[in-house]
């Protein structure tokens, strides 16, 4: 007897091939047949009228603490959802040390969301899949080994070079984790400690992932100005470590003086896949990003440590320094004053009750209130909030949008961040992509979007029986209402589920049903 049988169903299997109409049966996690089925299943859903897929996997997600929060994230599974990608941005939560966790735990406040210091039982890579396996999941995470942590346990958050001794430690964290299983290494180049390593640093940390047929993961070092530069960096550490897969996340060009230098980006990573070379890239379908609020200082700033910063921000020299950087030139450093423009930038969660009136104001308006220089409102802010504050900034254009995600190397990541008035992209990323991109613009047919949603971001991770509607394989399944299925989220409202899907199964089980969690936490932690 099957565990369902799901009769009639309109199948987008994931391949990009046209739909077919065919029953499914789900016997112990796997989808056991796909055909016509005469058989008993112990329950047995009537489909027709509605597309039955494969999961979505989220390519860029910081639900990573969220996990260990009492309530069961549920924004990312409601969306359809049934695997995430955690340890973005080079800031995920392990490897700690004792006497590293707070300053862990602050650089991921505003990112990936805040833990009771106890909470962190955790200390190497594995213990945290552990702990993971341990929680009970509504979906299936993957993990990346992040370099912020790695290289914060090596030499902490010092602004240089990485001795011999040093680089040799963030290697074996590496090969340790890689060895464990992690899908590959993650770094943001705009965030410290991440930042303040070079290329060759990358290029060896890399050799070890590629040895392990991993990813390297990278938020580029500047998407604005230097995006091309930022590129070849990448680029060249793809091809000097070993050709290790490289996937660009969130792939943009930040800010409206910068738009047309994406066509020159996409020329340029085409020349590199001419050249045998392994890259991809993940978006998501807005014209706005999400990150933490510290991340609009000049890098400099946190080359003390996050519990030096928030001391330092008080001080009035310290600020007239900062002060100073900001009538830099975007030649100098990524100025967000300029690029995108106070008005741009919106406040969007911070932990202090007294703050509260903030979120969903921007850094202008906020200003203004208080009387005060935005430069100075940020500073004491992000004192007052010990950095856990984050930002919403407008920066995007469709016409760039379209061009990103219309790439055959284009997947989709939701890069939803929990907490506050949260952009609405993390309750909104793939319905609002089936919408806009299949129903809307008809930029892509159903099968083509669904394809790069699942079997593709499967493909990168190196990940076989998931992503494909086929027997054998896992049953991690979707079923949504092709004319209905769209994103209910906005900017003044965020916390609102999607529309249109209907049923959510992960690893066989059912988890969402019309909308509502079943209680079944069936997620399981996948190892490379």
């Amino acid at each position: 007897m099957y565990d369902y049988v799901l009769k009639n169903a309109e199948i987008v299997d994931g391949t990009g091939r046209d739909p077919s109409t065919a029953d499914i049966g789900i016997k112990d996690g796997r989808i056991a047949t796909v055909g016509k089925i005469e058989a008993e299943g112990r329950q047995i859903m009537e489909c027709r009228g509605m597309v039955t897929c494969p999961g979505f996997i989220d390519m860029h997600s910081h639900t990573d603490l969220e996990y260990f929060k009492p309530k069961t994230p549920d924004a990312k599974v409601k969306q359809g959802i049934t695997m995430e990608l955690l340890g973005q941005d080079g800031l995920g939560a392990a490897p700690v040390k004792e006497a590293d966790t707070d300053t862990v735990a602050m650089l991921l406040g505003g990112l990936d969301g805040i833990l009771p210091k106890e909470q962190w039982t955790w200390r190497s890579f594995n213990d945290y899949l552990e702990a993971l396996e341990n929680r009970g999941l509504p979906n299936n995470v993957a993990v990346l080994l992040s370099h912020g942590p790695v290289r914060i346990a090596a030499m902490g958050m010092g602004e240089r070079d990485a001795t011999d001794w040093e680089l040799s430690t963030m290697k074996g964290l590496v090969r340790e984790a890689m060895e464990d299983g992690a899908f590959g290494l993650s770094t943001g180049l705009i965030y410290p400690p991440c930042s303040y390593g070079n290329t060759e640093e990358l290029i060896e940390l890399n050799k070890e992932v590629a040895l392990k047929d991993g990813i390297f993961v990278v938020h580029l070092r500047d998407e604005g100005n230097y995006l091309l530069r930022s590129l070849d960096e990448v680029m060249r550490v793809s091809r000097e470590s070993g050709g290790v897969h490289l996937h660009i996340s969130h792939l943009q060009a930040y800010g409206r003086v910068n738009w047309p230098i994406m066509d020159q980006a996409l020329e340029k990573v085409d020349t590199f896949v001419k050249g045998a070379g392994e890259v991809t890239w993940d978006r998501y379908p807005y014209l706005a990003g999400c990150t933490v609020l510290r991340a609009v200082l000049p890098p400099w700033t946190l080359n003390e440590g996050p519990a030096a910063l928030i001391e330092n921000l008080r001080k009035p020299e310290y600020r007239a320094r900062i002060h100073s950087d900001f009538e830099k030139g975007l030649d100098v450093w990524h100025n967000r004053q300029i690029s995108v423009g106070w008005e741009n930038i919106r406040v969007t969660a911070v932990q202090l009750e007294r703050n509260r009136w903030m979120e969903g104001k921007s850094c202008e308006a906020i200003a203004r209130e208080l009387g005060i220089n935005p430069i100075d409102m940020v500073c004491g802010l992000l004192a007052e909030e010990k950095l856990a504050v984050t930002m919403i900034t407008f920066y995007g254009s469709e016409e760039v949008l379209e061009k990103v995600l219309a790439h055959s190397h284009a997947t989709v990541g939701s890069d939803g961040i929990y907490g506050g008035r949260p952009h609405p992209r993390l309750y909104g990323t793939y319905p609002r992509f089936i919408k806009m991109f299949v129903r809307e613009k008809s930029m892509f047919t159903l099968p083509q979007a669904i394809s790069k949603v699942t079997s593709f971001p499967a493909q990168i991770l190196g990940i076989s029986d998931r992503g494909i509607v086929k027997e054998g394989n896992w049953a991690d399944i979707v079923l949504f209402d092709p004319e209905t299925i769209g994103d209910t989220a906005t900017y003044e409202e965020p916390e609102s589920y999607p529309q249109g899907i209907r049923y959510v199964f992960v690893n066989g089980e059912l988890v969402v049903d019309q909308q509502s969690l079943t209680g079944n936490l069936p997620g399981q932690v996948l190892r490379k």
